[in-house]
């Protein structure tokens, strides 16, 4: 698949197509070397027509991080156009690709001078790989770990940041390596008091009879467009919604329970802990298919 990249100028409301294989972005920019900024990776599906699943979910959580992080607010049909840009050069490259991710981003920019900055912002696509194609068909494991602050902090201390999506993904990213040393796909992250928050990429969807139920953004977590689209939707699958506290054993004994997010859709959470948990095969691909549809 062809790599597409745009540069979006927010000051000059400009969106242009660049090399990504070229250098763009410069060390002194605070996205770099300090990970201030944010970004949103959406899915796209291409048939008769161009689905950007959850796209104005994505973009309503994009302008809620700006606003967290003090960034300008972003101009909605500037990032439209960043978004489809990027689409049209990866369906022009390969017209029978069928799937796709995009994600986009906005940095503080480099500092002035002055001691002003200047956002930039970019686009560019993301391959639906076979690790997520194995994770949708075959489910993932998952080892907890320790978050290391109590549920709820982020509503005493919202400089911390905790329900934005920003580029400081580094604790994400050693979570993740540190759950392939003990043998699982993932981590599972848990409050220093005990309450289950999320994945480092997605949100935790558990059943329990006729009840889907997910962890409370305010205790500490990123509020997760994947699952609001799905409990947007719950109850044409006869389920009720619920946002719940849950602590591990709610998990395992659960009748199901899943990692949503935008690329991997809706993933079956097999085992946590070494822990066995009851598979849904029927409302895995019902998931599936309703994130897919938008």
């Amino acid at each position: 698949m062809t790599d597409a990249l745009v540069l979006i100028d927010p000051a000059a409301s400009t969106v242009e197509v660049a090399d990504l294989g070229a250098p763009q972005l410069p060390v002194t920019d605070l996205s770099a070397h300090r990970g201030d900024g944010i970004f949103e990776t959406v899915l796209v599906r291409i048939g008769d027509e161009v689905t950007v699943v959850s796209r104005n979910r994505h973009f309503e959580r994009f302008c809620a991080s700006a606003s967290a992080l003090g960034l300008p607010e972003p101009e909605p049909e500037l990032w439209d156009r960043g978004l489809d840009t990027v689409i049209a050069e990866v369906r022009a490259a390969d017209p029978n690709l069928t799937e796709v991710g995009v994600r986009y981003a906005l940095s503080r920019g480099a500092q002035n001078p002055d001691g002003s900055q200047t956002p930039r912002g970019w686009a560019f696509n993301v391959p639906v790989d076979e690790k997520i194609t194995h994770a949708r068909a075959e489910g993932i494991s998952a080892v907890s770990l320790d978050r290391g602050y109590d549920a709820y902090l982020g509503t005493k201390a919202p400089w911390l940041l905790i329900g934005a999506k920003t580029l400081s993904y580094a604790v994400n990213q050693a979570a993740g390596r540190y759950a392939a040393t003990q043998g699982a796909d993932e981590a599972l992250f848990v409050s220093h008091d005990g309450v289950v928050l999320e994945g480092p990429t997605s949100n935790l969807i558990i059943r329990r009879g006729d009840r889907l139920l997910t962890p409370n953004p305010e205790a500490g977590l990123l509020s997760g467009t994947t699952q609001r689209l799905i409990f947007d939707h719950a109850a044409e699958l006869g389920f009720s919604t619920e946002y719940a506290d849950l602590g591990l054993n709610d998990v395992i004994t659960a009748d199901g329970a899943w990692y949503v997010s935008s690329m991997r859709t809706a993933v079956t959470l097999n085992e946590v802990d070494g822990n066995p948990i009851t598979r849904d095969e029927e409302l895995t691909a019902q998931l599936q298919s309703l994130i897919k549809a938008g």
